[in-house]
């Protein structure tokens, strides 16, 4: 081997180093944005997981309170619609529910 081999080896060795070094600069940017981004999905997770709560727990309260009406009733039955009732608790609760008006609104014009 010659020096200008040797010249030329070193030359190809500097020139990949240099875009090692961009490519670990890179990985490390992409690495903060992603721990970034893994911050703000468990802050969304959190928030929803609140939402969540919140919504059973206003869910429930609707189903406990007794309607004294139709429109009463017509509102459960639109909450009903858009809480997720794929679980057969959910359901019952519903069922029971109206019943349960339906049987106080008989009772009221007693």
């Amino acid at each position: 081997m010659s020096d200008a081999t040797l010249l030329k080896l070193e030359e190809a060795f500097n020139a990949n180093s240099d875009r090692e070094l961009q490519a670990g600069d890179k990985v490390r940017k992409l690495e903060a944005e992603f721990d970034r981004l893994r911050k703000r999905m468990r802050k969304a997770e959190r928030r929803e997981d609140h939402r969540t709560r919140e919504g059973a727990r206003l869910f429930k309260k609707v189903m406990e309170t007794r309607a004294d009406s139709l429109e009463g009733m017509f509102a459960k039955v639109r909450i009903r619609e858009r809480w997720n009732t794929d679980e057969e608790t959910s359901e019952v609760a519903v069922l029971k529910s109206l019943v349960a008006d339906m049987k106080s609104m008989m009772e009221a014009r007693s």
